[in-house]
């Protein structure tokens, strides 16, 4: 039980980092020119914060199917559930901004 619960946990920091991770990829890739804190303004000016939160939620599913692969159906779960909680916040920010 205890392993099971370490899995879920590896897999539900998975599922939050993955996320953040291409944000900053995709910004360093493409927007490097501006600071961080000029390229969020510009998001949430042109209204488009929530699309791109919600498109940076795709390599979940990579690291997702990746541990169904290898039978790791606990750290799935964790991902999965992380998941669900970047699509409660990507709705919090579609309504908010």
């Amino acid at each position: 039980m205890i392993r099971r619960t370490k899995h879920r946990t590896v897999g539900f920091v998975l599922g939050l980092a993955a996320p953040i991770l291409f944000f900053f990829i995709a910004y360093f890739l493409q927007y490097s020119m501006f600071s961080p804190w000029q390229y969020l303004r510009f998001l949430v000016s042109h209204q488009v914060l929530s699309k791109v939160a919600s498109l940076c939620v795709f390599p979940n599913l990579i690291v997702f199917f990746t541990a169904i692969g290898f039978d790791k159906d606990s750290v799935a779960h964790g991902v999965l559930f992380s998941t669900i909680l970047w699509a409660l916040a990507v709705a919090v920010l579609y309504f908010s901004f």
